[in-house]
């Protein structure tokens, strides 16, 4: 049986991806203020509070969700991804691996539905072994075929994409891990900035 360590409600993700539909993401992607009270002035803008900081700042959304600004550590860098979690479990070795994708694909289908009634069809949607993964505008975002194929990540995608440049890249993704320990399992929502820092080459994942 899974353990739920995280278990948000589609409402809820709809709420929040509702709060980040209306945020100034120019005023994002330039970067968190490196001063305390600068910083508490600047997420006060976004309804936001500051929570702590790692590989960029975790912040208290106004509806209670946990949001993670991923920056460099340098002061002032721009942040390029904002990351929220949206459902997460836990399953013993020796319950097997089966029970815990079971209940997570349910749980994403559920999450999905809920994001498409608010921004539409996804531009692309599919798992790790689709044929023309990963999405564009994306290579190499989610590694090589060969190390997406042996670890079956992400285990299912969608994506949605603007054509605003500052508009950001939305992902629902869903990531199971199994092996000799226990399985997990996270479904997330993330929102790509103009330059991502997980390209395998370049400067940044450019939209």
């Amino acid at each position: 049986m899974a353990r739920l360590i995280t278990d948000h409600p589609p409402r809820e993700l709809a709420a929040e991806l509702g709060a980040l539909l209306r945020v100034d993401w120019r005023t994002v992607w330039d970067g968190i203020p490196a001063g305390e009270a600068e910083r508490r002035e600047w997420c006060e803008a976004f309804g936001w509070q500051p929570l702590w900081a790692e590989s960029g700042l975790w912040v208290r959304t106004r509806r209670g969700g946990r949001l993670h600004l991923a920056a460099s550590a340098a002061p002032g860098r721009p942040v390029t991804r904002a990351s929220y979690t949206v459902w997460k479990a836990r399953e013993d070795a020796a319950s097997g691996d089966a029970g815990l994708v079971a209940v997570a694909l349910d749980r994403y289908e559920a999450h999905l539905a809920r994001m498409t009634t608010l921004l539409g069809p996804p531009g692309w949607q599919g798992s790790w072994d689709s044929p023309d993964f990963p999405p564009p505008p994306a290579p190499g975002r989610w590694g090589d075929a060969e190390d997406r194929l042996e670890h079956q990540a992400p285990y299912r995608l969608a994506q949605w994409s603007y054509a605003n440049p500052l508009a950001p890249v939305f992902v629902l993704d869903l990531d199971c891990r199994s092996g000799r320990g226990a399985g997990s399992g996270t479904i997330s929502l993330s929102c790509h900035g103009p330059a991502d820092p997980e390209a395998v080459a370049g400067p940044g994942w450019l939209l």
